[in-house]
């Protein structure tokens, strides 16, 4: 669940493939330097697992129900 709308304008700058340069703009072919690392994936598990414990009840319901 998106935190805040401050949070999400960040992600949506930096993680949209049209704006993060997923897409080489010299060969158009995938640009490797922007692939996810182990880091990346360790640091967004960590943050999951710290905002688990803040969710409501309802909120929890919430989320059951789009998943």
């Amino acid at each position: 669940m998106i935190i805040s709308d401050a949070f999400f304008q960040r992600a949506y700058q930096i993680f949209n493939p049209r704006n993060s340069m997923y897409i080489s703009r010299s060969n158009g072919m995938l640009n490797a330097g922007v692939l996810v690392q182990r880091d990346t994936l360790i640091n967004s598990n960590t943050l999951v697992g710290l905002t688990k414990g803040l969710y409501t009840e309802e909120e929890l319901a919430e989320l059951k129900k789009i998943g």
